[in-house]
């Protein structure tokens, strides 16, 4: 959605309106409405600019249904691999999930960019709100978080294969079974104390076991995994892990890390364990400076309080701070996030109160204003 200014160039707000399964109402949806009311509180005031303003609206922006990271804006930057037009969610794939909104998966089949190069080098600033996805601001009863950098991330499909025996027969032991439920156990009591040892060496870095044996689509695809049962060792099953950083040196580092620990504890228990590398982002490692610091001035001029933090989860913003203009500069971003009620996110219990957004609709409004006058 644009509103023209007097020269061609742009500065841009947006977010994203798909959300996870069983997730709420507010994560990406609430920096849409907040965009959308803060640029017609500036268009009210002062119908005629410099720039324009510009609301860009993502879809699939989620990883969890299709698996694949910002398929949205990656797409819109003919940057998306269309081998994911097969990925599927609940027996359908992405490319019949495109036809039956009347969408063009042939136009991604082809890589053709719907953000041509000439809106990328008109593009003057781009800034997200979001609410926060954790409780940092809450327990610190802030109103604003300032974003320095974006972490992203790598996700791993673990399958572990050991064999099917008998409960009472096989004596216990690892000499006995090849048990992976309980290699699989260990494998995440281990993978839990090696966060811990980075993190007590200032990584930044958080990681999560996402799923366990519980994927529909792969399960209809193994049936081994019915096998398991009552009164039977477990001789199948797998994980999803997930690892994020705000840095790629610690990204690689650490999930190199994690994959030799898992491969450690397969061999003690007499299993093996293969990976499948499901998704992997670059962090944005340092936001524009500027833009920073126009956030943090509008807020103090909105009488918000505010701090500076790094944000724990990844948004198209990332991908749109990885381009490039053809002066060889990226695209300057920026980024908002507020408060949601006990940090809950991808929950139904995910909330953000109406003056919570309507802060940070206020500073969003002032920060895009002060940057289409900057010039």
């Amino acid at each position: 959605m644009e509103w023209p200014g007097t020269g061609p160039e742009f500065v841009e707000t947006a977010s994203h309106v798909d959300t996870v399964p069983c997730g709420g109402n507010f994560d990406g949806a609430a920096g849409v409405v907040a965009g959308l009311a803060a640029i017609r509180a500036i268009k009210r005031a002062h119908p005629q600019l410099p720039y324009g303003l510009r609301l860009r609206i993502w879809r699939s922006e989620e990883f969890a249904c299709y698996q694949v990271l910002y398929a949205g804006s990656r797409a819109a930057f003919g940057q998306l691999d269309p081998s994911v037009l097969g990925n599927s969610f609940h027996g359908k794939t992405l490319e019949e999930a495109m036809r039956s909104q009347d969408a063009d998966p042939d136009a991604l089949r082809q890589r053709i960019r719907t953000i041509s190069q000439e809106e990328v080098d008109l593009i003057r600033a781009h800034v997200e709100l979001h609410i926060e996805q954790g409780n940092l601001l809450e327990v610190g009863n802030l109103d604003l978080g300032v974003v320095t950098s974006i972490r992203s991330s790598k996700r791993y499909r673990v399958v572990v294969r050991g064999e099917f025996d008998h409960s009472g027969a096989t004596p216990m032991g690892s000499e006995y079974r090849r048990d992976v439920n309980l290699a699989m156990a260990y494998m995440h009591v281990g993978l839990n104390e090696l966060y811990k040892k980075f993190r007590d060496e200032g990584f930044d870095l958080v990681q999560t076991v996402c799923v366990v044996n519980s994927n529909r689509d792969f399960n209809e695809a193994n049936p081994l995994i019915y096998a398991n049962a009552t009164s039977v060792i477990s001789g199948f099953g797998y994980f999803d892990l997930e690892v994020r950083s705000n840095k790629k040196t610690t990204l690689d580092f650490c999930s190199a890390a994690a994959e030799e620990l898992i491969q450690s504890v397969a061999k003690e228990y007499g299993v093996s364990a293969e990976f499948e590398l499901k998704g992997a982002g670059v962090p944005l490692e340092q936001l524009d400076q500027r833009i920073q610091d126009v956030m943090e001035k509008a807020a103090k001029m909105s009488q918000v309080s505010s701090k500076r933090m790094p944000c724990g989860a990844g948004h198209d913003a990332v991908i749109v701070g990885g381009q490039k203009r053809t002066d060889g500069s990226n695209i300057p971003v920026g980024m908002l996030l507020i408060p949601c009620l006990a940090g809950k996110s991808h929950n139904p219990a995910e909330y953000a109160s109406s003056e919570a957004i309507a802060k940070g609709a206020t500073v969003l409004a002032n920060g895009l204003l002060e940057l289409v006058l900057q010039g």
